[in-house]
């Protein structure tokens, strides 16, 4: 995760990788964030790994039950929840991770005009917090999210982008 420095200025920064990369990258974060003081996560889509998170904390010889008390998450399942989240302001100005946001802008339940609704709503949040700490957005986007994708790309102050990597597939002559 050296490529993507963890965030501690006041700043809205996106990260938009394929799943593996973003669940290594949020782990990192989340441990590097948590030796020096509370971060909270927002999970949108019920994928932060707790075990891993364990493992890396030990790997960095951290006193593990601090550094977990330093972590504080909160999962949305939904467009509603995620907003209501964003909607409270980081306690003290703590940096605050948010995973998966738009998974919980798919809920078919919910008209497209209304999550469009709401996903304006939490970004505004997300702007009005990064002005006190630091947000970090990991995502990792399915073909249907790419007109919220596009909407957070413009609001975000940096983008980072990793692609799969795809080895070269040799065909044999015979």
């Amino acid at each position: 995760m050296e490529l993507i420095p963890v965030p501690h200025s006041p700043t809205l920064q996106l990260l938009v990788a394929p799943s593996s990369f973003q669940r290594k990258a949020a782990i990192t974060f989340i441990a590097e964030l948590a030796q020096t003081g509370p971060v909270r996560v927002l999970d949108g889509g019920n994928r932060l790994d707790i075990l891993s998170l364990n493992r890396e904390l030990r790997r960095k010889d951290l006193l593990l039950y601090t550094a977990l008390e330093h972590v504080q998450v909160a999962r949305a399942f939904t467009c509603y929840q995620m907003t209501t989240l964003l909607e409270q302001p980081a306690p003290g100005g703590i940096p605050t991770l948010v995973l998966n946001l738009l998974t919980t802008f798919q809920d078919e339940n919910a008209p497209l005009l209304e999550r469009l609704r709401l996903l304006e709503t939490s970004l505004y949040h997300l702007q009005k917090n990064a002005r006190h700490s630091p947000v970090l957005l990991i995502v990792h986007p399915q073909p249907t999210e790419e007109p919220f994708l596009a909407r957070i790309r413009e609001t975000a102050d940096r983008v980072w982008v990793f692609e799969p990597h795809h080895p070269a597939i040799q065909f044999s002559l015979f």
